[in-house]
């Protein structure tokens, strides 16, 4: 009787969580069905991009891969970018640590492996608001929906490229870098910290600009994405100095 009662109760947490996911999934589906449909226009089969949402569940990333494998790149110089793209998840990672302390090796790691930058947002407001507890069948709910939902966007995305004609398909070529210009242009609008950005994306084209011919373009832009955020980092932590 008493298991029926905790299975029931795990149950309830599950779809509580699912439905939390409700309001984020027009964006899953708006980037995640422009991600497949690049996905398709760079080359990719529908197996290949249904692979990589599955596994590598990364929206940035994702478009970061299908650039940097239409340029040619190796697997290696890929493997960094995308690594470097997703280090923010050992910030988010950490900091919901604190809500699974007394939680299984398995819960940990099921939670840590599917959270993304919309479920963290979710989770952490309902942890807040439920004085600092988040239960793993909720939060589990949560990504579960997220996971599948962009899987599926991502697919809907490639067959929908699938059927384009092949010079409309050619035509869009453009669109993965005016993706990341939109994005970046969007996230700067909504800076606060419009004048350190301009000068982040200066040293970045400089390092670019620099480099040119001397080494593989590829380790070119990891090498100038890490010079820029890094001197973004050090300005930071240099102006509260310097104000105080």
């Amino acid at each position: 009787m008493n298991l029926h009662i905790i299975k029931a109760e795990e149950m309830k947490l599950f779809f509580q969580g699912a439905i939390a996911c409700i309001p984020t999934l027009l964006s899953y589906w708006a980037v995640g069905f422009a991600c497949g449909a690049i996905g398709k226009i760079s080359g990719f089969s529908l197996t290949e991009i249904a692979l990589l949402s599955m596994f590598l569940y990364a929206g940035s990333a994702q478009f970061l891969f299908y650039s940097l494998a239409k340029t040619g790149a190796d697997i290696t110089h890929i493997a960094c970018a995308v690594a470097f793209i997703n280090m923010r998840y050992l910030l988010i990672t950490a900091y919901m640590s604190q809500f699974f302390s007394h939680s299984s090796s398995t819960e940990k790691l099921i939670g840590g492996l599917m959270i993304t930058d919309e479920t963290f947002g979710v989770a952490s407001s309902y942890a807040k608001k439920n004085k600092d507890e988040l239960p793993f069948y909720w939060l589990f709910g949560l990504n579960l929906t997220a996971w599948v939902n962009w899987m599926l966007s991502t697919i809907v995305g490639c067959l929908f490229a699938s059927i384009l004609p092949g010079w409309l398909n050619y035509s869009l070529g453009f669109s993965l870098v005016g993706m990341f210009a939109g994005l970046l242009l969007l996230s700067w609008f909504v800076s606060h910290t419009r004048i350190l950005d301009i000068i982040v994306m200066a040293i970045a084209i400089l390092v670019i600009l620099t480099t040119h011919n001397t080494i593989n373009f590829n380790i070119a832009t990891i090498l100038s994405t890490i010079t820029a955020a890094t001197a973004g980092m050090l300005f930071l932590i240099w102006k509260p100095k310097r104000n105080a």
